[in-house]
């Protein structure tokens, strides 16, 4: 695979965290890392680091959903929803921004649930 398509596709699988639709998130960077996975290893290790941060960020946020559900934790579940909510927007451009040059990107509060 050329280079530039590599670049790409990195960048495609870190640019779908920035959709605001259900599910979008996590299924941008696993069908790049299912249908175009196997061509490019650049594009295997991004697509499967965008991937398990996209799923770290639905646990996170799911944990917060729980905290709203006790009084105590309302305030701290919304506090939390904001702070995902803005790690996921930066996280996201700088792995489009590193991968569109070239360089592999590692997330932050990464759980690597998919090897």
């Amino acid at each position: 695979m050329e280079q530039s398509r590599e670049r790409n596709l990195a960048m495609i699988a870190h640019m779908g965290g920035l959709v605001p639709i259900p599910w979008v998130p996590v299924i941008v960077p696993f069908l790049v890392w299912i249908l175009k996975g196997d061509e490019s290893e650049f594009v295997n290790k991004q697509a499967r680091e965008a991937l398990n941060f996209q799923l770290s960020i639905s646990i996170y946020w799911s944990l917060c959903v729980f905290l709203i559900f006790t009084i105590i934790g309302i305030p701290i579940a919304l506090i939390a929803f904001g702070v995902f909510i803005i790690t996921n927007i930066v996280c996201s451009l700088k792995g489009a921004t590193r991968t569109s040059k070239g360089l592999e990107y590692r997330y932050p509060m990464n759980l690597r649930l998919i090897q």
